[in-house]
């Protein structure tokens, strides 16, 4: 009966998702929907309510109340951490008062468990330090191993992995001499987990079996969901996604038959499965991932996969087509991204590393005092010698740090000397060139257009004369135009700025617009352009800096290319980053000559109709493609032609994060 119950409720799920996913207003059901009919928060619900039963029914302010509260206090791990600090709050002043050891480090661990869960909040490292000392002093090797797994599990969260793989090994070292499966099976996922995240795959495969082989000996359903979660990140990663499908598959095969499921577990499935159909190119199936992952990460306040789910929809409808959809996901990834704490956590937690190691000394150097205490004749008659040689080293010590900051400040000085005379050298330059550029290229031109029509003017040039020599002013006063063009923007660029404004738009459109552009300068010289870049390719950058960048890569490629040539402009993708290239089969550049083509220093050649150049369009291309993070470089050969080439970075969304699991 609660099969074809489960069955109905499963079809009017999809029914409603399938209308509502047309209207767009369907989170909020699907929140209803997780809420009221997965197993986990029927099993949690059931659990929480017999605790609390319990707690009602133990009123003495006795140790017996403080354990229960620690437990009540760990069951809202990872679902609500304002209760998590209520109950483990109780149970710190109950237990203090009570000078109830176990009791005070369970609850300084369970309320650094709900720091942690709190953007990874630095305070978590405090009352984890608290926790580890009473711990340490119980000899309870089970607990202080929980402790440095949950050290471990911060660093991870702010990045600092070498320090999380150093804690994740010494909480495993603590705990192997235990015999606990559960503890291990988390520990030695987690330890796969901090390797995986620094790129060491094959190394975090081993240890992830290792966790799995143990949680299906044990038949602990909860390390093999963890398991097979860890394995499919890691094969997503190493794009193995026949391999990590299969992994994802086994867990959500787990759900339907177990009672104990915990939403993150199944919001981080359904994302690495989103991402998997991305890069497959299955968008549409990737959306339904990340959609049922967002509803659940809703549910239990997850701001880090909400905001990674809203990114990735935000390009699924960039793909699309839908801007109008691109731009809600986009605002909604925005707010929950500007929500999350902005501190420097690797600098905090590096703080927080001080004190905890300050306080190891601080018990260190109160076991030397017994032991000077015990040793109080031979420590006298060493007392003078050891406060010379301390004196000494400090002696030493403090002109070899005064020589040290006396060497970096000369060096730092010297630094800037140098980079100030090379800015100064560059400046002489540009002033240099810009006077060349004034003197001879703008004012040549308008000095033979004065001759001219001078010569007209006084009659000594007649109707035929005119015509001859008109088509040569016309191309050098079109030569004039496009340098003032380049001019202007120049030095728009060095005086003001330009606005960086990226947006979504269609590459192979801004070049067909170019290529009109300049159509009398292919048809004056028969060129062939072939605008080869695929349709609907979509670039996220700043339109009118490329679309200046295009054009005079095109311009200088009708420039350099004899008559009846090919010009060829392409793109493709490569790791996470677009290539645009400009291809010519012109008359190249020399070798001597290409290391200072995207320079001031760079000098002018005519083409193939003896076309003059400006000398500064390649120098704004460098500057406009810098300003959009990507790089332009070339390759040429001299009387076979020219490759222009521009790198764009592509807006893909990162890699879904492993699960690391605190205990």
């Amino acid at each position: 009966m609660q099969y074809r119950i489960n069955a109905i409720l499963t079809i009017l799920i999809k029914l409603l998702l399938c209308r509502l996913r047309q209207t767009g207003h369907y989170v909020g059901l699907m929140l209803i929907l997780i809420i009221s009919s997965t197993p986990y928060s029927k099993a949690q619900q059931r659990e929480l309510d017999s605790l609390e039963s319990v707690l009602r029914k133990h009123p003495k302010k006795d140790t017996g109340r403080v354990d229960i509260l620690n437990q009540l206090s760990l069951m809202y791990y990872d679902t609500k951490s304002s209760r998590l600090k209520i109950y483990g709050n109780e149970a710190l002043s109950l237990s203090l008062r009570l000078n109830y050891k176990p009791g005070q480090a369970m609850a300084y661990k369970n309320l650094g468990l709900g720091y942690l869960a709190a953007n990874a909040n630095p305070v978590a490292l405090d009352y984890f330090s608290k926790a580890l000392n009473i711990f340490t002093a119980l000899h309870d090797n089970l607990n202080t191993a929980r402790v440095l797994n949950n050290i471990g599990y911060f660093y991870g969260l702010i990045k600092d992995y070498d320090q999380e793989l150093n804690y994740m090994l010494k909480a495993y070292n603590q705990a192997k001499g235990s015999g606990n499966a559960a503890v291990l099976t988390v520990l030695l996922g987690n330890i796969g987990n901090a390797y995986e995240m620094g790129n060491r795959f094959e190394k975090a495969r081993q240890y992830y079996i290792q966790s799995l082989n143990l949680a299906q000996q044990k038949q602990i359903t909860g390390g093999v969901v963890a398991a097979y979660s860890n394995l499919a990140s890691v094969s997503l990663k190493e794009k193995k996604y026949a391999e990590a499908m299969q992994y994802c598959d086994k867990v959500l095969l787990l759900k339907s038959v177990s009672d104990n499921f915990k939403p993150r577990d199944l919001a981080n499935i359904y994302t690495i499965k989103g991402k998997i159909h991305y890069n497959l190119k299955e968008y549409d199936k990737a959306r339904q991932m990340f959609t049922e992952s967002s509803a659940i990460a809703g549910f239990i306040g997850n701001a880090e996969y909400l905001s990674q789910n809203y990114y990735s929809l935000y390009l699924l409808d960039s793909i699309k087509g839908d801007f109008r959809g691109a731009l809600k996901n986009y605002s909604q990834y925005v707010k929950l991204d500007d929500s999350l704490v902005d501190v420097n956590k690797n600098i905090l937690a590096s703080l927080y590393q001080v004190k905890f190691d300050s306080e190891k000394r601080i018990a260190e150097n109160s076991r030397l005092k017994i032991e000077q205490e015990k040793n109080t004749t031979i420590i006298g008659q060493q007392h003078t010698s050891q406060i010379v040689l301390i004196v000494g080293f400090l002696i030493i010590l403090i002109g070899a740090v005064y020589l040290f900051r006396i060497n970096n400040q000369v060096k730092a000085k010297s630094q800037i000397i140098e980079e100030q005379n090379q800015i100064l050298e560059n400046n002489n330059m540009v002033k240099d060139k810009l006077f060349s550029v004034i003197s001879h290229d703008l004012r040549s031109p308008i000095t033979q257009v004065i001759g001219l029509l001078d010569l007209w003017e006084a009659g000594e040039m007649n109707q035929a004369e005119m015509a001859v020599v008109t088509p040569a002013v016309k191309s050098s006063i079109r030569h004039t135009l496009e340098l003032l063009d380049n001019l202007l923007i120049w030095s728009k660029n060095q005086l003001q700025g330009f606005n960086f404004n990226p947006l979504v738009f269609d590459l192979r459109y801004l070049a067909t617009e170019n290529i009109k552009g300049l159509q009398s300068l292919i048809q004056k010289k028969q060129l062939v352009v072939k605008n080869d870049i695929r349709l609907d390719t979509l670039v996220y950058a700043d339109m009118e800096m490329i679309k200046i960048v295009l054009r005079n890569l095109i311009s200088n490629a009708i420039k350099f290319t004899p008559d009846k040539g090919i010009i060829r402009i392409s793109s493709y993708t490569k790791n996470s980053e677009i290539i645009i290239c400009v291809e010519d089969n012109g008359i190249g550049i020399k070798s001597g000559d290409q290391d200072k083509i995207f320079s001031f220093t760079s000098h002018t050649t005519l083409g193939t109709a003896n076309e003059k150049g400006t000398g500064i369009g390649l120098k704004i291309c460098r500057d406009f493609i810098e300003l959009n993070n990507g790089h332009i470089w070339m390759h040429s050969e001299e009387d076979k032609g020219s490759k222009f080439y521009i790198s764009l970075p592509l807006n893909i969304a990162a890699m879904p994060k492993t699960t690391a699991v605190a205990v």
